[in-house]
């Protein structure tokens, strides 16, 4: 049982690891569109030629969409999220897990994979009816909206299996988390041989 739950583990941190080397490759063309879209406004006004478009507005936001979607559940994985810890500071390291695996249970997987089921319907829809973008020249709606499901998909795994290092560590009382052998922080070398660095 233990050896299946680690592999879980180890399974859901590579598919976020997968994730993230895209997410973090999509900033890099982002950032490209951007400067094109801003150079190739001056620039065309300049030679009376329309060097941007509708289309490579929205690639920019939807790149920036799939960067935030497909790096929440990395986010977590990395414990990147930005905490209010002002009382945590001063817990325990074991009452400080036991708090973080409440608020994972009661809050964060609820919400994630709330958030996946209710966004399902809207995206299938889209795919039906072939959505486009009202604006002349835009791109199709379905990808991005297929996205959000599958965020929360990854962002709610990330939080199982960060839950269940969690569970190990309060069993395990001389060791926090972050000394479970499946915790990325100690895999580092091993997320950065699959693509798995911070995006």
């Amino acid at each position: 049982m233990k050896d299946r739950l680690t592999a879980l583990i180890r399974l859901i941190d590579s598919l976020n690891a997968r994730t993230a080397w895209l997410a973090r490759w999509s900033v890099v063309l982002m950032l490209g569109i951007g400067l094109w879209n801003v150079v190739g406004r001056y620039i065309g006004s300049a030679i009376g030629i329309n060097l941007s478009s509708n289309g490579l507005i929205e690639a920019q936001w939807y790149l920036f969409d799939l960067i935030f979607l497909l790096g929440m559940g990395w986010t977590l994985q990395k414990d990147g999220h930005v905490r209010v810890d002002v009382l945590q500071s001063r817990w325990s390291a074991r009452r400080r897990n036991r708090q973080d695996l409440t608020g994972l249970l009661l809050l964060l997987l609820p919400f994630a994979f709330g958030v996946m089921a209710i966004s399902i319907a809207p995206a299938l829809r889209s795919w039906s009816i072939g959505e486009l973008s009202p604006d002349p020249g835009g791109l199709p709606r379905t990808w991005i909206k297929s996205l959000i499901p599958l965020g929360f998909l990854l962002l709610g795994l990330a939080g199982v299996a960060e839950a269940c290092r969690l569970r190990r560590s309060l069993h395990n009382p001389d060791h926090t988390h972050r000394d479970d052998p499946t915790s990325p922080s100690i895999n580092s070398s091993e997320g950065a041989s699959e693509g798995g660095r911070k995006p």
